[in-house]
C-alpha cells in the first residue's frame, strides 16, 4: 500500500503554526495525522512557545479544578505545604532512630548527627538496666540487666558501620 505524500504546503503550515497550536488542531488543519506532525516536529526541531505552554497549563488546571468541584487546589497551598513538611519531619525522625540504633536506613534522606547519639545511647542503656558511670564512661551490668550484646561486642570508641559504642562494659561488683 503506497504511503500518502505530504506536500510542502502542509509541512510549511505545520512549521509556521506549531508553536501556537495543539497537535490535534495542527493535524486537523493541515490534513495530516498526529504522527506526521510528530515527524515534522522532530525533523525541524520545533518547539512550543512559552505563551502556548502557559495556556496549556492554565487549561489543564481549570480542567482538573472541574473534577474537584470547581475549586483549583494546587500543591502550593498552605495546607499542602504543611502536610509535606509534617510527612518529611516524621520520615526524618523514624530514619534517624533507625540509624541511631544500628538498623539499616530505608530512605535516601541525609541525616545529621551530633553529640545526641551519645545521650541517646546512655538513655537506652539505662532503660535496659545498666548502671552508667559518666566520669569513666563505663556501663556496669548485673544479673537483672537486659544485655545489649551488639553494643557490648564493640569496644569503647570502636565503630562498625554506622553503629558506634561510647561505653566500656563491665560486670558490677558490690564493694
Amino acid at each position: 500500500m503506497p504511503r500518502k505524500r505530504i506536500t510542502e504546503e502542509q509541512i510549511e503550515f505545520v512549521r509556521k503554526h506549531f508553536s501556537d497550536m495543539t497537535k490535534s488542531e495542527l493535524a486537523e488543519a493541515a490534513g495530516v495525522s498526529w504522527t506526521t506532525v510528530d515527524r515534522i516536529q522532530a525533523r525541524y526541531h520545533l518547539r512550543k512557545s512559552r505563551e502556548h505552554l502557559h495556556n496549556m497549563g492554565v487549561r489543564a488546571g481549570k480542567a482538573s479544578s472541574v473534577s474537584r468541584g470547581g475549586k483549583f487546589i494546587g500543591n502550593q497551598t498552605p495546607e499542602a505545604i504543611a502536610k509535606r513538611s509534617a510527612t518529611y519531619k516524621e520520615t526524618y525522625r523514624t530514619e534517624d532512630m533507625r540509624v541511631r540504633w544500628g538498623l539499616k536506613q530505608l530512605t535516601k534522606i541525609k541525616l545529621k548527627h551530633g553529640c545526641k547519639r551519645q545521650q541517646d545511647q546512655r538513655w537506652y542503656l539505662r532503660q535496659l538496666g545498666y548502671i552508667i558511670s559518666d566520669s569513666e564512661r563505663v556501663a556496669y551490668y548485673t544479673d537483672a540487666t537486659r544485655r545489649a550484646t551488639r553494643l557490648e561486642k564493640l569496644s569503647r570508641g570502636e565503630k562498625r558501620g554506622i553503629m558506634k559504642c561510647y561505653y566500656e562494659f563491665r560486670q558490677y561488683r558490690e564493694a
